[in-house]
């Protein structure tokens, strides 16, 4: 009961991300021995041997059981990365990182989005609301232990609940040893491998300094995954513990962090076709997914979730050129939906332009020869075209899916409905059996429910976009439409009448009164959590649809668990030892050089620019309100740019050609002694394909340089505290 309750508060499905891009030459790559593909664990670092390519740490150095290592300089900010830069927890990572913490302490007359922020003395760094980081301690392969009573007659259901249990007893068992850490269990091969990671987890993050808007995202949603770039993307924030040292929430008596280790910055930068190596905790990565769940994401996921999230993005824009409050109160929510939609634009643009797919499946045609009559795999016969089969039936699901869970996550209203209908639906069918406690549970959930999302509730926008949403299922090609919204459209003469049955619908009012719902609900469940007329009876009917999607998906998971791990082995009989697991959001390496590239015939990208571009880039956007947003520059930036003309030629930014993805935002470049050059932040439009497939030829990241970094704190901001603790010699 509880789980179905929370997954409504929270459903999102299984939206994962594939991405492609267009091959060409790569600039001077004949020159050069590309980097092999790959977001390495740190247990396969020796297979590499990156020392003869020019790295100058050994293996111990970067990770080490039991000893002091790079990885003790690594931190997971939130969804991010950072690192260490000093021994008293001063952390780098990058403004769009920090960008939920800067706009949850902004306001009308603190607007430290447009503005920035600087703490002068410690005593001046502000809570970073909503930031915690994580470092790992260690981790353990636990395979065995993980898919201990598994047989190959298990049915796929059972096969998936006994990991699921192995795994909790796993994690239980560690922090019963050592509750000071968290731990958590990640599946690095589908259904074949398991480690178990150890985390201690810091808990009062503070803002030391963060550039203004102007700088933190230059180019703003016109440059986004976009080479050339000129965007200062970094941030410095700080952690801090008790006064014993261990960690603790926010108190004015904390002090700062003392890690084991934090990274040497390098004034000095780097060359083009320098060796450089990213440590970071990139997220989900599905390069050995089949071709047919590719298909999926270019037909379904992305498109849909791209046209919702654009309008999004412009009914926020049209409420916040009215409103001030509003444009900064939601500041945060529209950076994240436009940087999700452009990156989905990438995805279906390179889908349309390459045929990865088609490569896809022709490597899936070798897979299935080793599945024949003698050859070695026999007991993977059919895993393809059964794949194939059960991603037509998410497909066939997805826009009705889709439409849920982006009404779950942006409005509100909505997913108030959704909670309180599941919480009906519960006590009607368990209140005989254990009433007083299934009414404290469903007061409690509705009531919290209730209060997160009236924290963020915008009614003008909620509003709107729930006309938007209504309109949508009209639309939907015939295969897409069960029986069940088929007759509700017609019931609520939603599609061209969609506007004024929600009017309707908001007209009956919204119970958001905590202390008259408490009451209501204590009194009366059933009758309290539903109106009449309202949105409630439309919830009432999702809600089962919900359930239906639900049993049929979690169907389909359990025999994925079975055929996945088929699929795997036989790409690794395939690959060999050139196999890499998919990125899972645990510490990975990935290493190259300092390079540009030709992304299209006749079209060189060199690999740094300065702060002469981005001064160009200005002047070129006056007087084209569409873009001068995008590229303003003023203040003391401006002042300090008009004034020292020899920053010019100092270096915004460098692209170099290794394998990140999300998750990599934040991570430290490093050059071949472990030294801080850089920041990551983005990567090319072209390699938005890394979440798919991975190419020397079209894929680059971006960085921003560390000589941007320390002339923006030094010379700009006038922060030479932070240059000394950092112990910079310039």
């Amino acid at each position: 009961m509880k789980t179905l309750l929370y997954f409504l508060i929270i459903w999102v499905g299984n939206l994962y991300v594939l991405t492609a891009a267009v091959p060409h030459g790569s600039l001077n790559s004949h020159l050069h021995t590309p980097p092999d593909e790959g977001m390495l664990p740190l247990n396969q670092l020796k297979k590499r041997q990156l020392q003869s390519l020019g790295l100058q740490l050994s293996d111990e150095q970067i990770f080490s059981t039991g000893d002091v290592s790079l990885v003790q300089a690594l931190v997971r900010v939130g969804g991010c990365t950072g690192s260490f830069v000093s021994a008293e927890g001063l952390i780098i990572t990058n403004h769009h990182c920090a960008f939920g913490a800067v706009a949850a302490a902004s306001s009308v007359g603190k607007d430290y989005i447009t503005d920035g922020f600087l703490a002068r003395t410690r005593g001046d760094e502000i809570p970073a609301k909503g930031l915690t980081v994580r470092i790992t301690i260690d981790f353990e392969d636990v395979s065995e232990k993980v898919l201990a009573g598994l047989s190959d007659d298990l049915d796929p259901a059972r096969k998936t609940e006994t990991i699921r249990r192995n795994v909790k007893h796993i994690e239980e068992e560690a922090k019963g040893a050592r509750p000071e850490y968290l731990h958590e269990v990640s599946e690095m091969f589908v259904g074949r491998s398991y480690v178990l990671f150890r985390y201690q987890t810091i808990n009062d993050i503070r803002m030391v300094y963060v550039p203004p808007r102007s700088v933190g995202e230059f180019g703003g949603e016109s440059d986004n995954w976009v080479w050339p770039r000129h965007t200062g993307d970094f941030a410095f924030l700080r952690a801090y513990v008790g006064s014993d040292g261990s960690p603790a929430t926010y108190s004015p008596d904390n002090k700062p962090f003392v890690p084991q280790n934090h990274l040497r910055v390098n004034a000095s930068g780097v060359r083009e076709e320098d060796f450089v190596f990213v440590m970071g905790y990139p997220g989900r990565t599905f390069r050995h997914y089949p071709a047919s769940y590719l298909e999926y994401q270019r037909d379904q996921l992305l498109p849909i979730t791209s046209e919702t999230y654009d309008w999004l993005i412009a009914a926020i824009d049209r409420l916040g050129e009215a409103d001030p409050e509003a444009r900064i109160r939601l500041a945060s929510r529209q950076k994240s939906l436009a940087n999700v939609t452009k990156n989905y634009k990438g995805k279906i643009q390179g889908l349309r332009r390459v045929d990865i797919i088609g490569e896809k499946r022709r490597q899936e045609d070798e897979l299935q020869r080793l599945t024949l009559p003698e050859a070695p795999f026999t007991h993977c016969a059919g895993v393809i075209r059964s794949l194939d089969s059960l991603y037509a039936m998410l497909a066939q699901d997805a826009p009705l899916k889709l439409w849920l869970n982006n009404l779950q996550q942006n409005s509100p209203t909505f997913s108030m409905a959704m909670t309180r209908a599941e919480a009906r639906r519960q006590w009607v069918t368990g209140k005989d059996s254990s009433s007083d406690s299934l009414r404290k549970l469903l007061v409690s959930t509705v009531i919290k429910q209730n209060e997160r999302l009236r924290s963020g509730y915008e009614p003008r926008l909620d509003t709107s976009f729930l006309r938007f949403m209504m309109r949508a299922p009209s639309k939907w090609a015939a295969q897409h439409r069960s029986a069940t919204v088929e007759s509700l459209w017609k019931q609520y003469r939603l599609g061209d009448q969609s506007d004024a049955v929600v009017g309707a619908w908001l007209a009956k009012g919204l119970p958001y009164d905590a202390e008259q719902l408490m009451g209501t609900l204590n009194s009366n469940p059933e009758k309290s959590l539903r109106s009449k007329g309202s949105l409630d009876e439309l919830a009432d009917v999702m809600v089962l649809e919900v359930q239906r999607l639900m049993n049929r998906e979690k169907a389909i998971n359990a025999q994925l668990s079975v055929l996945l791990p088929q699929y795997l082995e036989l790409k690794l009989a395939l690959v060999g030892d050139e196999f890499v697991p998919d990125a899972n959001s645990t510490l990975r390496l990935t290493y190259g050089h300092v390079r540009g590239y030709q992304p299209a015939d006749a079209e060189v990208q060199t690999p740094f620019t300065h702060l002469a571009g981005m001064q160009a880039k200005s002047r070129a956007a006056t007087g084209d309100a569409e873009k001068e947003a995008d590229y303003l520059i003023y203040g003391p930036l401006q002042e300090k740019m008009q004034s020292d003309r020899s920053a010019e030629s100092i270096p915004v930014a460098f692209l170099y050609n290794l394998d990140t993805t999300g998750g990599n935002s934040g991570s430290p470049v490093m050059n071949a002694r472990g030294e801080l050059v850089g920041v990551n932040f983005d990567r090319a439009f072209t390699a938005t394909i890394n979440d798919f497939a991975w190419n020397e030829q079209y894929s680059r990241s971006i960085g921003v340089d560390v000589r941007f970094v320390l002339w923006m704190v030094d010379e700009v901001a006038g922060a030479s505290h932070l240059i000394k603790e950092m112990g910079v010699v310039r």
